[in-house]
């Protein structure tokens, strides 16, 4: 038996692209080509039908996946107390996820409160962290929440050469999320844990790319790009200006960007961030492995339903396909329930059983970059990134991203994206399954530990949208 199947066209003249063109043509019987194609809210063309690759299309720079661990299998916890966190912690680890995300509050109304060593310490009690990486996700207090976790790793004696995990220090993002302006002294702060951190733990990542803040807010997709490539651009001038060589400034740096149930935007989006990360670091010196983006996805809250919790499970199904054929190192499902409260142990394993799926029974992690060579693919991911290498030069040009938060224009311009994305959804063009959309009208209830209370939202404020949630408040 032959060992390919190209032998099957062999005889057959190659066809070009204006001949199926013309075919398309003559389908729509005198109709312009043009009517076919539909844009993104960006305004970039995404077919239905590509004829031509573009001329800045490539394969990423994505490392090859292990056949047994692809990616990161991360899971966020967000238990109140740290008797609970470490109750989910030790069963998510158990029911097969690689990585934890502790997602920290200092009240504890929206995430674990651990304010002291003792509490961090018993809500990571059991958890071999030289084998599960953990990740921190502060709403606030991120230098604190940094400092406590270092401390951890030294109190336990951990092999300090090999440890991974992450700070996820953003601090400018976290400003323009709470509306206020970026305090003097977190440059500082800052700095010093990563001369901390590599002084001890060098493999650890110390700055998270929040680039899902633009997104959740009811942004772009080229917002969101672009919010990740002047975030870059801050944080490698800020390590570069401490005395870090480019290679390992760009190796302490994450980029969190979300995954939606848009798959194809969503796979080109994550290809494109690729290519950005790379020009900017190289911009700066870095050379070889440095320039390659450790890329954490998650898959998109503002996409979630409250009223009919139950048609979640579709929409995070195709954000997490879409992350791993795009390429993520780690990714992260969120909980059906994520829009109401805190998940119940059930929420949590629904979440973290779509990643064994993905990965053992789709084999998604089988190809490096499943996307290469795809005319729409390509296309889009060339579109996206050029988009939004245009918006990070007008960000650099007016001083970088903390004057573009600083000057709320920034904020403006996603605030206006979101508007119209209501009113999309208002209109009926952008249809919410579930919602808008083939309504259930007796909805199953999905238990939860508690609900979300309401967050303080300034004025320009960057908070979090729930599209679908949002607005089914509205009507």
């Amino acid at each position: 038996m032959s060992d390919t199947i190209r032998a099957l066209a062999a005889g057959f003249p190659a066809i070009e692209s204006s001949a199926w063109q013309g075919l398309a043509e003559k389908a729509l019987r005198g109709a312009a080509f043009e009517t076919l194609d539909r844009e993104t809210i960006d305004g970039i063309t995404r077919g239905p039908v590509f004829f031509d690759r573009p001329d800045g299309a490539h394969a990423v720079d994505a490392a090859p996946r292990d056949l047994h661990l692809p990616w990161g299998m991360r899971q966020t916890l967000v238990e109140a107390d740290p008797e609970g966190a470490n109750k989910a912690a030790l069963e998510d680890l158990m029911g097969g996820v690689s990585e934890l995300e502790l997602r920290l509050h200092s009240k504890g109304t929206h995430g674990l409160k651990a304010n002291e060593i003792e509490l961090l310490d018993t809500a990571l009690k059991g958890v071999d962290l030289s084998l599960a990486p953990v990740h921190l996700d502060s709403l606030d207090g991120q230098g604190h929440h940094a400092h406590l976790l270092l401390t951890l790793f030294a109190r336990r004696r951990l092999d300090g050469e090999t440890l991974e995990g992450g700070l996820g220090l953003h601090p400018v993002e976290r400003a323009a999320r709470q509306g206020v302006a970026l305090d003097d002294q977190c440059r500082p702060k800052a700095i010093e844990l990563v001369e901390l951190s590599q002084a001890a733990f060098p493999k650890l990542k110390v700055f998270r790319l929040d680039a899902s803040l633009a997104f959740e807010a009811g942004g772009s997709e080229t917002q969101e790009l672009a919010l990740m490539a002047a975030s870059a651009a801050t944080y490698m001038r800020w390590m570069m200006e401490a005395g870090l060589d480019a290679d390992t400034a760009a190796g302490l740096i994450e980029a969190r960007l979300t995954a939606d149930a848009d798959i194809h935007l969503t796979i080109a989006k994550l290809r494109a961030a690729r290519r950005l990360f790379a020009r900017i670091t190289q911009s700066f010196g870095a050379t070889g492995d440095a320039t390659r983006l450790s890329l954490h996805a998650s898959t998109a809250a503002r996409m979630l339903s409250a009223r009919d919790p139950w048609t979640n499970l579709i929409r995070n199904a195709c954000a997490g396909f879409a992350a791993a054929a795009g390429g993520a190192d780690a990714i992260t499902v969120r909980p059906l329930t994520e829009a109401i409260g805190r998940p119940t142990g059930f929420a949590r394993r629904v979440a973290r059983n779509l990643h064994i799926l993905l990965a053992e029974e789709s084999h998604l992690g089988a190809v490096t970059d499943p996307a290469a060579g795809s005319y729409l693919h390509e296309s889009l991911s060339d579109g996206l990134a050029r988009e939004a290498w245009a918006l990070f030069q007008t960000i650099e040009a007016k001083g970088g991203l903390v004057e573009a938060f600083a000057k709320g224009w920034l904020q403006e311009d996603i605030f206006e994206v979101r508007d119209k994305r209501l009113a999309l959804i208002e209109d009926g063009q952008t249809p919410i399954l579930g919602v808008t959309q083939y309504v259930d009208p007796d909805p199953r209830a999905v238990e939860t530990l508690d609900t979300w209370p309401d967050l303080d939202e300034p004025e320009g404020a960057l908070m979090p949208m729930r599209l679908a949630a949002d607005f089914e408040e509205a009507k």
